[in-house]
């Protein structure tokens, strides 16, 4: 990723909360087969875990994401193909997956972008030196992924069952805002929008064993991180505030979010350490 220093975002837990914000990610991979294509990547939502384990970890801890693939995905195809035909030699005695050699990238994006047309600058497009520019936000990750195929080991029954819980627990309470607690206060069994979370156990046991035999799970642990969070901070004073009244008097709501964003400089409240 190009970090120009005016759109760079460093901070961990700044780039943590815009992953949780949008847990969509596109993983990459390139792995020389035979039989599939190399590069290959598919969108997949991410659980993130931000605390370091028992064991502790040094480098300092930049966080791990757990996901899972469809095991028909011709890259989930290849993933398979990698580790049990090309094992990595790095694996540790406590890992339960297996780790894969090559390192993977996954690209986070906020829902929300915007052309920024010259016509918006006040101050710059006096000296004529302007040109148009696009506005987004990005989070880039690379790391080490463990992965969780063997559909007849314990461990990767585990790590998918508990996978596919947490991953209903953030669409249902994190995205969706449903609550036990609401469920139980207005006595009717339905939470905040009508509906109570959702929860792996309300689904027979057959159906979920029969999922896990045709998932592939995946632990990544990040190894480098970095945002961009490109929102006009490159343009003098006067020509953000041309970019903010522009957006706004488009009346369209993707226009007057990037406007807000514009105007706070970041696409997300940036972590007080």
């Amino acid at each position: 990723m190009h970090l120009r220093p005016d759109h760079a975002v460093r901070d961990i837990r700044t780039l943590h909360a815009f992953i949780r914000a949008h847990p969509l990610g596109l993983l990459t991979t390139s792995l020389p087969s035979e039989h599939h294509p190399t590069l290959q990547c598919s969108h997949i939502p991410w659980v993130l875990d931000s605390k370091p384990s028992a064991q502790g970890n040094d480098p300092p801890f930049l966080g791990t994401l757990r996901g899972h693939i469809a095991r028909a995905n011709p890259q989930s195809k290849a993933i398979v193909e990698a580790v049990t035909e090309r094992p990595s030699s790095g694996a540790r005695a406590d890992r339960k997956g297996t780790l894969l050699s090559e390192d993977v990238m996954i690209v986070f994006t906020s829902p929300v972008d915007h052309y920024i047309t010259p016509s918006f600058y006040t101050q710059g497009k006096l000296g004529g030196k302007v040109a148009p520019t696009w506005n987004y936000a990005a989070v880039q990750v690379y790391g080490r992924a463990e992965i969780y195929h063997d559909s007849g080991d314990e461990s990767t029954g585990a790590f998918l069952h508990q996978q596919l819980s947490d991953l209903a627990r953030l669409g249902e309470e994190g995205v969706m805002g449903f609550q036990e607690d609401a469920a139980k206060v207005n006595g009717e069994g339905e939470g905040e929008g009508g509906h109570s979370p959702w929860k792996i156990a309300d689904a027979p046991k057959e159906y979920i064993a029969a999922l896990k035999k045709n998932i592939v799970g995946m632990r990544i642990e990040i190894t480098r991180i970095e945002g961009r969070f490109k929102v006009s901070q490159e343009r003098p004073v006067n020509d953000r505030s041309g970019v903010v009244e522009g957006l706004e008097g488009m009346q369209s709501d993707r226009a007057g979010q990037m406007a807000e964003f514009v105007k706070n400089g970041c696409v997300i409240e940036r972590s007080r350490s």
